[in-house]
């Protein structure tokens, strides 16, 4: 008696949850069953057989927050720099680099000095994963905080450090975990977001970095300190398609990482000081885009702002601070012959297959 009656429980509760099933899809809305049936193809329109030529400006600022206490710290910043860059991508190469032209850097040397950079960058798309390269140089940097110490001479109200120079090397692997969402559409011409759509992005980073001074300060003659970065960055990243040819993107997410340094420094006496050792990185990340495309023509606005950090040494924190603001228009061109056949032959020889 007991175990018939667990049968018909057992065989009613079926029942019940499969007309439940049966009537969700029946009131659902024709939009909501259309999207479902939708192919990820439809998502993204490509264009990446397409040869792209690019170019942008870019606003360019950097900080190094040297924290000793919570009312004592150190802001290190290279005059505002603004690049111009070109750009070429086909199929899954991308190729830029960057220069500083006067005309874009009018600023008043006098009060922040002068800072000189340099940078190279490529990479690579392979399916979901993007991998990319980026080496810079920035010499100049002034204390931004000045006037905390005192500073206000009118003609000078900045510390100046023209002699320090930075020079870092960086390598992302960002892997995009949804096949509809289109990373290439954020900042570049290659694809274009058709239909809203969000991700997650977990971000590889190794980067090293070169911080170097031949001024004396506190004894010291020469000094420079390396770091290593190893950090794991977790954007969540959406767009909304706002018609055809608009679409807006905002995304942001932490950081956790850890940091290998080590400082070397000969003092007066020819003396050789080193020390090094290992902290734990945390940090966050934002990024907004506006993109634009027409089927020979795109252009668009970017900005992102990242910052992590660390104990270091004798400090309570090191703050590595990074942000820029472009604007960046492009071409969509039919590729040369020699494009398409020397890239089919790199794909035919490399062992993992970027198309």
């Amino acid at each position: 008696m007991v175990k018939s009656m667990l049968k018909w429980f057992f065989l009613i509760c079926i029942l019940a949850l499969a007309e439940e099933r049966i009537a969700a899809q029946l009131f659902k809305s024709p939009s909501d069953r259309q999207k479902q049936k939708l192919p990820d193809s439809l998502f993204i329109r490509k264009y990446d057989t397409l040869l792209h030529v690019q170019s942008w400006i870019s606003s360019n600022q950097m900080e190094y927050r040297l924290k000793y206490t919570k009312d004592f710290q150190l802001i290190l910043a290279p005059n505002e720099i603004s690049n111009l860059s070109l750009g070429f991508s086909y199929r899954f190469l991308e190729l830029g680099f960057s220069f500083t032209p006067k005309f874009l850097n009018g600023n008043d040397v006098s009060t922040k000095g002068r800072s000189e950079k340099f940078s190279f960058g490529f990479g690579f798309s392979m399916h979901q994963f993007h991998l990319s390269f980026d080496i810079t140089s920035v010499k100049g940097f002034y204390l931004k905080n000045s006037e905390a110490f005192g500073r206000t001479i009118p003609d000078s109200p900045n510390f100046i450090f023209p002699n320090l120079r930075v020079g870092y090397f960086s390598t992302l692997l960002q892997y995009n975990m949804n096949p509809r969402f289109s990373m290439a559409a954020l900042a570049g011409g290659t694809q274009a977001q058709a239909r809203s759509a969000w991700t997650i992005a977990p971000t590889f980073q190794f980067a090293t970095f070169r911080f170097s001074t031949d001024v004396d300060t506190s004894g010291v003659q020469t000094e420079q300190t390396y770091s290593t970065d190893l950090n794991l960055i977790v954007p969540v990243i959406g767009t909304v398609v706002l018609s055809p040819k608009f679409a807006l993107s905002f995304g942001c997410g932490p950081s956790l990482g850890v940091d290998f340094f080590k400082a070397v420094a000969v003092n007066t006496d020819g003396k050789l000081i080193v020390t090094n050792g290992t902290k734990v990185s945390t940090g966050f990340t934002l990024q907004t885009a506006l993109g634009y495309n027409s089927k020979r023509f795109y252009t668009g606005l970017e900005s992102r702002y990242r910052i992590y950090g660390h104990k270091f040494q004798d400090l309570e924190r090191l703050d590595k601070q990074y942000s820029y603001f472009q604007i960046y228009f492009g071409w969509r061109l039919r590729p040369p012959g020699f494009a398409n056949r020397s890239l089919n032959w790199v794909n035919k020889v490399s062992p993992v297959k970027f198309d």
